[in-house]
């Protein structure tokens, strides 16, 4: 896949990565139920439970439309994504129609952050869309500091 205008979007602060928009110094929180005997780390056995909120969050924004929705999500993206930015990513997200299935794929483990992988299948959408979201954790919380889909 080329680079160009909204195959991929980014949000997040991996500068490495392109795509139609880049966005950087995005958060959030994630609900830590479930979590708390798991220590306040992803990996390969809690990755599925930490980052399915999240990512339903993401994604229901975008096919919402919602941008004060995925802002109060990841904080920061106000400041990094603007309100055009994002309609213009959402418009491509809302145009494959409803969402059939949201499946977890895989988790990466990296040196500063953690890769999760995600299948969303589409209504209208001729191929199955990977989301990718990068998650951070430090001593209280564990964050979302980066996302990446290809159309």
């Amino acid at each position: 896949m080329t680079e160009c205008e909204f195959s991929s979007t980014f949000v997040g602060n991996r500068k490495d990565m392109c795509g139609g928009s880049l966005v950087t110094g995005c958060s959030t929180t994630t609900m830590n139920q479930g979590v708390d005997n798991m220590g306040n780390r992803v990996n390969n056995e809690n990755a599925e439970l930490i980052g399915r909120p999240i990512i339903e969050g993401i994604i229901e924004a975008h096919s919402n439309s919602d941008y004060d929705k995925l802002v109060e999500l990841v904080s920061g993206m106000k400041d990094n994504f603007s309100q055009e930015e994002f309609n213009g990513a959402a418009s491509a997200v809302k145009a494959l129609g409803r969402i059939l299935s949201i499946e977890y794929l895989a988790y990466f483990s990296k040196a500063k952050e953690d890769l999760l992988l995600w299948r969303v299948k589409y209504e209208l959408g001729e191929d199955d869309v990977f989301w990718h979201l990068y998650l951070s954790a430090n001593e209280n919380e564990i964050r979302a500091v980066g996302l990446l889909f290809d159309l």
